[in-house]
This record gives structure tokens, sequence and C-alpha cells, in this order.
């Protein structure tokens, strides 16, 4: 994963609310698993199993973000075992085992939670976190960020 993608995750996260957070994991374990997929095809062993091992973590917190009381939740959580254990067999054998498989289903997976995105309301889930304004400024053909904060003595934590 590239600085570039780290800085993009890192400030979906500080905007998203629950919802939009299950997107981002997507992306994160799509981003790391195509990430293995070229380490692997590049002969570099070490790239290879640090992108699994962080695509393996990546899906386990999605996992974790199901109920396993509901059944839909279940069922969201069998498939994310299944792709859980083709990462775990991958880390062992060292090489890529169905990782195709594993991302279309997770293309598939991703399509509900889009549509379950963009039914929720909800406010983002970290309040204290700067509000991102993107723009075309005086930057030549570059899109520049700004973060803004009015009142910096609210942000972090109070004793």
């Amino acid at each position: 994963m590239t600085k570039e993608q780290i800085q993009e995750f890192t400030r979906r996260i500080t905007q998203e609310n629950h919802s939009g957070l299950i997107l981002v994991l997507c992306d994160m374990v799509r981003v790391y698993t195509q990430d293995a997929l070229h380490a692997f095809e590049e002969g570099d062993e070490t790239a290879y199993m640090h992108a699994v091992e962080q695509a393996r973590r990546a899906n386990h917190e999605l996992m974790d973000c199901f109920e396993p009381g509901d059944p839909r939740g279940r069922r969201v959580i069998c498939v994310l075992r299944y792709i859980y254990g083709q990462y775990v067999t991958s880390l062992i054998k060292r090489s890529p085992v169905e990782f195709e498989a594993c991302l279309r289903l997770l293309d598939k997976l991703q399509a509900a939670f889009e549509q379950m995105h963009s039914m929720d309301t909800e406010g983002a889930v970290m309040k204290n976190a700067h509000q991102v304004y993107a723009g075309l400024t005086y930057g030549r053909g570059t899109l520049n960020e700004s973060a803004v904060c009015d009142d910096y003595s609210k942000r972090g934590f109070q004793v």
C-alpha cells in the first residue's frame, strides 16, 4: 500500500459513519490482496507475506463488524471466514490460494454494503476530527485538501 493510499484511507476513516467504515475495510482488504498478488508475481516473498498478513488482519476487522446473533450477519461472517481461511492457507503455502475468487466474493459483498451505506443517514463516527475540504485552488492542475477546525481546544483527550 502506498503512502497516498494510506493517507486516503486515513482521511476516509475520519469522515465515515459505521457503514462507511465497512466499505473502507473492504477497500483495504482489496488493496492488500492486490498488493500480495503483485508481490507474488514479482517474486518478493517478504512483501507477499506482509501483504497477505495485512489482508488477513483487515478481513478479521471486517468480520468483527457483524453480529453473529443476526442471521444475515452470520451469512456474511461465513463468507468472510472462507476468505480468511484462504489467506491463512496462502501464508502456509506461501502462494496465493483462490485470491481471484476471494476478490469476486468481496465485490458481491461490497455491492450490498454500498446499498446499505446509501440508506444510512448516521453522522461520522469520529466527532472531533478535522473537516476536510477538497477543491481546486492555485495548485497547478492538482487537487489541494484543507483541514479546517475552528476550535482546537475541543480536540483530543481532556482530563
